[in-house]
């Protein structure tokens, strides 16, 4: 829940969210009034900076359109009504509407570019690229896609990616008796993707060893025309069984490090 801190009186204080003026207990050592804070279970939890408070308020957009919608507002008259609620709600705490509408469409909830616009900085020309759409099996109860969903999208582009070079998954497996296990992840998820929002997924090969590969992803959202996600991967060539490493096979391997950008791609 997000209020504005009104009164506070040791561990005590007073938050108003609203129009109505609700207590809590307040954890936080440098909490003042007139500061922004989340309060769950009746306690104080946080407290936010400009930026946080408006993507949180692009959260509340897409929940209040979707409730419209829900009871049968049209898709127009849903977002309209929506901006509305949240715009006298963001006066409260001080934020302008023209600053929640921007947030509400940076998130998603507006008009967005389609697939593609500009390649995020750090991508290799040479990286290949996945269109992907949010579904909604893959977010959480505020529709924005969970974390995990992620490496799981990343994946996909990388298995295409072998396959369009041809030495598919299917093709390591029955052809070689190999799979490439991921042993390791490093991920940054840095801004947040919702349903239905449209995805473009670069990877590309950073390094090709004699049993192991890293490769890495960039996860543009081109809906909020913003980088969702930065993740890293190492996997290592094994037997089908799982059982122990093995090297790549040299004619596998000679094609993936054709496929490592040059430092001149990047």
């Amino acid at each position: 829940m997000l209020g504005k801190l009104v009164r506070v009186d040791g561990i005590e204080g007073e938050v108003e969210v609203g129009g109505a003026t609700i207590r809590a207990l307040v954890a936080l050592e440098d909490a003042k009034p007139g500061d922004v804070v989340l309060v769950h279970a009746g306690v104080v939890i946080e407290k936010l900076d400009r930026e946080s408070v408006l993507a949180n308020l692009a959260v509340y957009y897409d929940l209040v359109k979707y409730h419209y919608v829900f009871n049968g507002a049209s898709e127009e008259e849903a977002g309209r009504r929506a901006l509305e609620d949240l715009a006298r709600f963001a006066e409260d705490l001080g934020i302008s509407s023209d600053e929640v509408l921007r947030a509400a469409r940076e998130s998603g909830g507006g008009e967005g570019p389609g697939v593609g616009g500009p390649r995020p900085e750090g991508v290799p020309e040479a990286a290949f690229s996945m269109d992907y759409m949010v579904q909604l099996a893959e977010t959480d109860y505020l529709q924005v896609m969970h974390y995990t969903n992620y490496v799981r999208v990343c994946e996909r582009a990388f298995m295409s990616m072998l396959a369009s070079a041809g030495i598919s998954y299917s093709r390591l497996i029955h052809e070689y008796g190999l799979f490439v296990p991921t042993v390791e992840v490093s991920a940054k998820i840095r801004a947040p993707s919702r349903l239905d929002n449209r995805l473009r997924v670069y990877v590309w090969l950073e390094e090709v060893g004699r049993k192991h590969i890293k490769y890495r992803c960039v996860v543009y959202n081109a809906t909020s025309g913003r980088v969702a996600a930065d993740i890293s991967h190492v996997a290592v060539c094994t037997d089908t069984a799982l059982t122990s490493s093995h090297e790549i096979p040299e004619d596998v391997r000679e094609v993936m490090k054709s496929m490592v950008p040059t430092s001149g791609n990047g």
